[in-house]
């Protein structure tokens, strides 16, 4: 069975890191050091990367573990792999206005068509 990899919970400070993409002077799959972790809902870094450049409010989503870096690798080529293999999705129409309706919504702001019926009966109720 293989390992998953957990990316929801912060990183620590201290703890070494991978870039996984390119970010200002700093070339995807650097390694670096985490000098400060913060954030609540946003998690964001101070990294000290071997090249020595230094960054701050560094995203979660562009640091892995370095212990997981190869793993990471691996898994996004999956990803890209499956994305590409997935059929096209075809819920999206066009109606007679000439919107295009999205996930099957019933037009092209997502509102579900039986909200857009109500509106019409309460318009027509009240003859505007």
């Amino acid at each position: 069975m293989t390992k998953t990899i957990d990316r929801s919970l912060p990183i620590k400070r201290h703890k070494s890191v991978v870039a996984t993409v390119d970010l200002p002077g700093v070339p995807e799959g650097t390694r670096g050091k985490v000098k400060v972790a913060n954030g609540f809902s946003w998690y964001r870094y101070w990294v000290s990367f071997d090249n020595g450049v230094d960054l701050g409010q560094v995203s979660h989503d562009h640091l892995v573990y370095a212990g997981d870096w190869k793993r990471y690798q691996v898994d996004r080529i999956e990803a890209e792999r499956l994305a590409a293999e997935a059929p096209e999705d075809s819920a999206d129409d066009v109606d007679e206005s000439g919107l295009v309706a999205v996930g099957g919504a019933g037009n092209s702001h997502g509102v579900p068509e039986h909200l857009l019926e109500r509106s019409r009966a309460a318009r027509e109720r009240l003859g505007t």
